[in-house]
């Protein structure tokens, strides 16, 4: 069953790719992005939340994961997938761990060349986290924050650093994610 929902899913996925490539989205207004279709995006990093009833920062790796599409020259929409660990401050017991995803939008704020190889993007999400450790709490949570992207001379790929603010039902902190961006 595995198998079937592995394929059905690549299947999907090629699809949207597809037919995002074939009728985009309105004609082009300003300079051309460097990235232009769905991409999917990997961003990994440091955490630090501060969670209710305890003293200090507690810290740990974020993984999100992001299938985006362009939705014009300056507004990009995805949804996202993310895990993250989080020991507990040195003075508390018990450290946690989440996963969920939800759904998040990115506004282009400036390009810094005429090609947009170098930009500055807001980028915002919210979304479901459940525990997969004991006494981690659950329920909503989100994110936001600015992110500088830059792509390198392959044009597929892009580059960036994401400075989040992060929320989640009884926490909150920030988070530094670099990230790897690949057109698809």
């Amino acid at each position: 069953m595995r198998l079937h929902s592995s394929c059905a899913a690549a299947f999907l996925l090629c699809a949207f790719a597809t037919s995002a490539r074939a009728a985009p989205f309105g004609a082009p207004s300003g300079p051309p992005a460097a990235q232009s279709g769905p991409w999917l995006e990997l961003q990994a990093g440091p955490s630090f939340q501060h969670a209710s009833g305890s003293r200090g920062l507690g810290s740990g790796p974020l993984l999100r994961m992001s299938l985006g599409m362009e939705l014009g020259d300056i507004f990009v929409a995805e949804l996202w997938a993310a895990g993250n660990i989080s020991s507990a401050p040195l003075s508390t017991p018990g450290d946690r761990a989440q996963v969920g995803g939800g759904a998040g939008a990115r506004l282009l704020l400036h390009r810094f060349d005429p090609e947009g190889k170098l930009a500055l993007w807001a980028h915002a999400g919210a979304g479901l986290l459940s525990a997969a450790a004991p006494d981690t709490p659950q329920g909503l949570a989100g994110f936001a924050g600015p992110s500088l992207v830059f792509q390198p001379l392959l044009r597929r790929f892009a580059l960036g650093m994401e400075i989040d603010a992060v929320a989640s039902r009884g926490s909150l902190g920030f988070a530094l994610l670099p990230s790897l961006r690949c057109a698809l």
